[in-house]
């Protein structure tokens, strides 16, 4: 593998390594796609907020914080134990799934924040390292 990634070069060495910097560039990037792919699915569906100008920003938006909400909620609610039918699961799920929601909408633009800093002072360390070696 050190073979590929010295022939791939110094910036993709460095980008594809596990340096500190770059796992947390990789995953920096990871998050912003997911959230761009996710917003640009529910701003294509146009599901919840029905046909005017601004619906189809709301419903990305509103998938996006939703995605947002689960991802920083599965901590606290993955270790749940449910006792009872399936009504219980499907009620939990609903109360997971709207807390996620009102959790995101306000995690949403922070997450994106933080994740761009990352990506931009990682990759500008990367980049520094890897040209001046």
């Amino acid at each position: 593998m050190a073979m590929v990634l010295k022939k791939m070069g110094r910036v993709a060495g460095l980008v594809f390594g596990s340096y500190i910097e770059s796992v947390e560039f990789r995953e920096a990037m990871v998050k912003l796609v997911a959230y761009a792919v996710v917003f640009a699915i529910g701003y294509h569906l146009n599901l919840v907020f029905g046909d005017d100008r601004i619906a189809p920003l709301l419903d990305g938006y509103a998938m996006t914080s939703l995605f947002a909400g689960l991802q920083f909620l599965s901590g606290a609610m993955d270790r749940t134990i449910l006792v009872g039918g399936c009504l219980v699961v499907l009620f939990s799920l609903v109360l997971k799934l709207v807390i996620s929601l009102a959790v995101g909408a306000i995690i949403l633009p922070f997450s994106v924040t933080y994740n761009m800093y990352k990506v931009l002072k990682n990759g500008y360390l990367l980049v520094k390292y890897g040209i001046d070696g």
